[in-house]
């Protein structure tokens, strides 16, 4: 038998010349390949692709192309309702390859007629054109008459190619999650509504009703870890903390018998501790911590990098449109309005924050900065020995910082453009010198970007300096004032109410002006409202110079003790007399010997603990 076979394959070859494919042939007993259940297989494959159901099936059309007999992917035919319980998909390849009016690809993954179509189909404009006179007249019943006039022409073919996606992305993670912007939520059936009416009922306690809400918000929305990391650390930063499940090994047969409320306690893990349900230990206000938690917080441990910032706006934008949608805390509704828009105003003004604080204080300032003796002087490796060494070993060295000639051009044209004759003549004649410098935070108040007047009067003096220094940038003006942070002053100062009224150290100088010289590249960043953390130095003839930059913070910004319990649970710090300096001698002599050993234990209890 297989002798006879090997000679059939020789001779013929096995159907649709698939004779080195081994899906149609077993290389064992030399048999052709078929499924159980090939003749059925075969009859409704041929019946796809008839000249009786081709033409007026639109999917069908869509995928082959009709007069054009694009192969169309054989998992996609697998896919339709009637072939889903034929498998495996090997065998039905190997079964349609006996079909004789069907053509399989050598790789067994597409499939197309052996003869194209040459009829008209429903892709043809004229298909429903009565007055064809190469179309007989239809009656009501027939395949012509049901078929459904496409709604554009041409008709859009189907892509047969399986979709790519990146590496690391699988199609599940491309579905829409519910954090997305544009995201709004279903509408609610009738039964919905009253069942939620009932769990966000007022007469339940705020700490209730959050707590229900936060489980089913994470039910509707499809976790992914990077928005679940965000989630539990705004929960945490908010006072709601996270444990195991108040019921384990529930099960879903359990889960049918129980209500959408009782569901939503089981599988919760996020809670609100007994004692913040005095609303003199836990403040409600999603203003603040909002603010906070994007402004402070968020960046400070994970960065401006664009992808989080948007993440870390997504997350509690979805969470408080979920509290209004769903009526959860309706006298709260005013605060989470704001928080909405602080959510988007943080997704715009983060990645602005980011980039002006790595390019501030820019040229101008740094070259002042330079010539003065600032923070940006004898930083230049340019002249360095150990440079010079490394690029004799054929290293190559990357420059840092601003040669003092190149500083005293640069310095110079900002005064010769924007400076009175009188500051010109002061630098020229050496006068220019440092008044006092201080530290500061700052906030913007204007910005003046330069006019065409500096703009001409820069590609004038750039056309001067072009072989040495490029393209000199024109200078804008930034107007700021001085402004305060809330900050941890009153966690981390003695409680000295006279040197530190209220916990916090006097306010100096209290909405000081300053106007900075700033490149034009770097001031279009710049925003009204955006705070800073500068050193100033201030020069003879009225001029300012941002001489450092220490960090770059958005308009809203903003401090709360929440941030102390993110890491650790914070401790009151005492001091202990055997810390501050005394003799021990002398502290002995005032501890009697009855008293010592309780003295002794007490200490022991009371020692400074950091934790």
């Amino acid at each position: 038998m297989a002798t006879a076979m090997t000679a059939l394959s020789a001779d013929a070859g096995p159907p649709n010349g698939a004779s080195t494919n081994v899906t149609a042939t077993s290389q064992v007993t030399g048999t052709v390949l078929d499924h159980p259940d090939g003749a059925e297989i075969r009859r409704q494959v041929e019946f796809y692709f008839s000249d009786e159901n081709l033409p007026t099936d639109k999917h069908m059309l869509q995928c082959c192309g009709g007069r054009e007999n694009i192969p169309v992917s054989v998992s996609r035919i697998c896919g339709f309702q009637k072939m889903r319980k034929y498998k495996p998909k090997s065998l039905v390849s190997a079964a349609l390859r006996l079909s004789a009016f069907l053509e399989v690809s050598a790789d067994g993954k597409t499939i197309k007629r052996k003869v194209p179509l040459t009829g008209k189909c429903i892709l043809d404009p004229d298909y429903f054109d009565a007055d064809d006179d190469n179309d007989i007249a239809y009656a009501p019943g027939s395949r012509k008459a049901k078929a459904q006039q496409p709604a554009q022409y041409p008709v859009p073919l189907l892509p047969q190619a399986k979709i790519k996606h990146p590496e690391g992305v699988s199609k599940n993670m491309l579905k829409a999650t519910g954090f997305e912007k544009a995201y709004m939520e279903p509408i609610l059936t009738p039964a919905e509504a009253a069942e939620e009416e009932e769990m966000y009922s007022p007469e339940k306690s705020f700490v209730e009703r959050i707590e229900i809400a936060i489980q089913r918000f994470k039910q509707k929305r499809r976790m992914h870890e990077m928005y679940a990391h965000v989630f539990n650390k705004l929960m945490r930063f908010g006072g709601v903390e996270s444990g195991p499940r108040q019921y384990q090994g529930i099960s879903k047969h359990d889960m049918k018998e129980m209500g959408a409320e009782e569901i939503a306690r089981a599988l919760a893990i996020h809670n609100v501790p007994w004692d913040r349900s005095d609303e003199k230990r836990w403040v409600v206000d999603f203003v603040d911590v909002c603010k906070a938690f994007l402004s402070s917080w968020y960046p400070a441990h994970y960065g401006y990098a664009s992808h989080a910032i948007k993440n870390a706006c997504q997350v509690p934008r979805s969470f408080f449109g979920y509290l209004r949608f769903h009526r959860v805390c309706p006298e709260f509704d005013d605060q989470l309005a704001i928080a909405l828009q602080v959510c988007d105003q943080a997704e715009r003004e983060l990645p602005k924050v980011n980039s002006v604080g790595l390019a501030l204080p820019g040229d101008f300032n740094k070259s002042a900065s330079v010539v003065f003796g600032g923070a940006q002087a004898d930083i230049y490796t340019g002249d360095k020995s150990w440079a010079e060494d490394l690029k004799k070993e054929g290293l190559t060295v990357s420059e840092i910082g601003i040669r003092k000639e190149e500083a005293r051009v640069k310095f110079g044209t900002g005064i010769a453009v924007l400076g009175s004759d009188a500051q010109y003549d002061m630098f020229e004649s050496g006068d220019l010198q440092v008044l006092s410098q201080e530290t500061a935070y700052l906030e913007v108040t204007a910005i003046q970007l330069p006019d065409d007047d500096t703009k001409s009067a820069y590609t004038e003096q750039s056309k001067s300096f072009k072989h040495k220094l490029g393209q000199l940038e024109p200078l804008g003006k930034l107007v700021c004032k001085t402004w305060y942070t809330d900050d941890c002053d009153e966690w981390d100062l003695p409680k000295d109410k006279d040197k530190y009224p209220n916990g916090k150290p006097r306010k100096a100088g209290d909405g000081k002006e300053y106007e900075f010289w700033i490149e034009e590249d770097i001031i279009k960043d710049c925003f009204v409202g955006l705070k800073m953390d500068a050193n100033i130095m201030h020069l003879t003839g009225g001029m300012t110079i941002l001489d450092d930059i220490k960090e770059t913070m958005c308009s809203f910004y903003t401090w709360i003790p929440n941030e102390l319990w993110m890491e650790r649970k914070p401790k009151e710090v005492r001091w202990l007399k055997k810390g501050m300096g005394f003799d021990d001698d002398e502290d002995e002599a005032e501890i009697d010997g009855s008293n010592k050993e309780s003295a002794d234990k007490i200490a022991s209890d009371d020692e400074f603990d950091d934790e």
